[in-house]
């Protein structure tokens, strides 16, 4: 019988050492979840002229090459936007070219300043870019691709994300096809 009684006393004492453990661990996971974020705050923002260059899909193919000002609060920018897809089918449909100059807000940059928030490793833009676009094929003439000139107006928001190693990805949505453009920024200095 006093077998049993101390086997039982040293369930309790596992149990109780078992318990401390899980709460040790879950304390641990805490403060991964918690801290992490913390030390991630301890980095800059993103500030001055980047180049932006990616690829670009739904909607057809293409590219995107351009240069990002990267303020506390906005972004200045201008992006050449290309849609490749008929080049890259042998389509008859025109291959586009569009020049678009614009800006953006900040949403966590205006966080940042006015809630005196650390910086998350990543940024959200939300924006407006304007401007011309010049659709051609290669069986036109020069008559013929002059007359096939527009105008374009894009709302966009993009995602910055500033992975550990410093390196900047994007990933931008536009209504300009193709209209998702995923990528890096590259410091120009």
């Amino acid at each position: 019988m006093r077998e049993v009684a101390r086997i039982k006393r040293t369930d309790g004492v596992l149990f109780r050492l078992h318990g401390k453990c899980v709460l040790a661990l879950t304390a641990c996971a805490a403060a991964l979840l918690f801290i992490a974020p913390g030390v991630l705050a301890r980095q800059t923002a993103p500030e001055g002229i980047y180049l932006q260059a990616g690829l670009a899909g739904v909607g057809g193919y293409g590219a995107s090459v351009g240069l990002v000002g990267a303020r506390r609060m906005h972004t200045r920018e201008a992006h050449l936007v290309s849609e490749l897809d008929p080049l890259l089918r042998k389509s008859t449909e025109q291959v586009r070219m569009a020049l678009l100059l614009g800006s953006s807000l900040r949403v966590f940059g205006v966080e940042r300043t006015v809630g005196n928030v650390g910086y998350r490793g990543y940024d959200v833009d939300v924006g407006i870019r304007a401007g011309p676009a010049l659709s051609f094929s290669s069986r036109d003439n020069t008559v013929a691709r002059n007359s096939r000139f527009s105008l374009l107006l894009e709302p966009a928001v993009r995602i910055s994300h500033v992975r550990p190693g410093g390196r900047i990805w994007f990933l931008d949505v536009g209504t300009i096809k193709p209209a998702v453009r995923i990528g890096v920024w590259i410091d120009t200095r």
